[in-house]
């Protein structure tokens, strides 16, 4: 994908979140209970960032952690939300940013997590780029804790035509891209079909060392990958 045409989706992205904010919080509301052992890689005391915060629902199971935590996300809406919802949370900030230049100083963290964001970003360069700038905040043998969304899994048909309109050259988007529609307002996300197989790639590429990479099925049935990751 060329970067003109990725930095037009990351606009769209940006501009179509404000419009879905208080249907897309409603939609994450408690995290995500099969992931809750992620609580338990936090080291006391810790720094932690959480990029893609959205309205803060990760720190919510965060209540018995001592920690100093910062969320980004890019949607004034979102971060609206979560500073309201925890503004008597000690220790706590929240800022509106863009994951492929963080505000922060090198080895600033001791922990970064992200959370169903990597499958939104396009381009190869730009999910290396967001990987490196993760990398780039964590200390040195600090983990980064990551899930997306196993598109393949949940919109195969989606994908296919897609792949479809590439082959026959109607689609500016990569192969594995697509564009779904979410809320009242239908409006459309950029989704990449993630698989193991590239999140390895990705996680080499960005320079870090691969922990773990699996795959957590949700009660939904849906699926969700799972990768944690070491900056050596």
């Amino acid at each position: 994908m060329k970067q003109e045409y990725a930095n037009q989706i990351l606009a769209q992205s940006r501009a179509g979140y404000e419009k879905i904010t208080d249907d897309f919080s409603r939609t994450r509301g408690k995290f995500w209970d099969e992931l809750s052992f992620i609580v338990d890689l936090i080291p006391k005391k810790a720094r932690i960032l959480d990029v893609g915060c959205g309205n803060g629902r990760f720190l919510g199971a965060l209540d018995d952690k001592e920690i100093t935590y910062a969320g980004i996300d890019f949607s004034e809406g979102l971060i609206a939300i979560a500073r309201d919802r925890y503004r008597k949370r000690p220790s706590t900030t929240f800022f509106v940013g863009d994951a492929l230049a963080l505000p922060f100083s090198d080895n600033s963290f001791e922990t970064v997590v992200s959370f169903a964001v990597l499958h939104h970003i396009p381009s190869r360069a730009y999910r290396v780029q967001f990987l490196r700038e993760m990398a780039r905040m964590v200390r040195p043998g600090s983990l980064i804790v990551l899930t997306a969304w196993n598109v393949w899994h949940s919109k195969p048909r989606i994908i296919l035509a897609h792949v479809f309109k590439k082959i026959t050259r109607r689609s500016r988007l990569d192969f594995g891209d697509a564009f779904l529609k979410f809320g009242k307002e239908q409006n459309a996300r950029f989704v990449h079909a993630l698989s193991k197989r590239e999140l390895a790639s990705l996680a080499r590429q960005a320079g870090l060392a691969i922990e773990k990479i699996e795959v957590i099925r949700r009660p939904s049935g849906e699926e969700n990958f799972l990768m944690i990751l070491k900056k050596n």
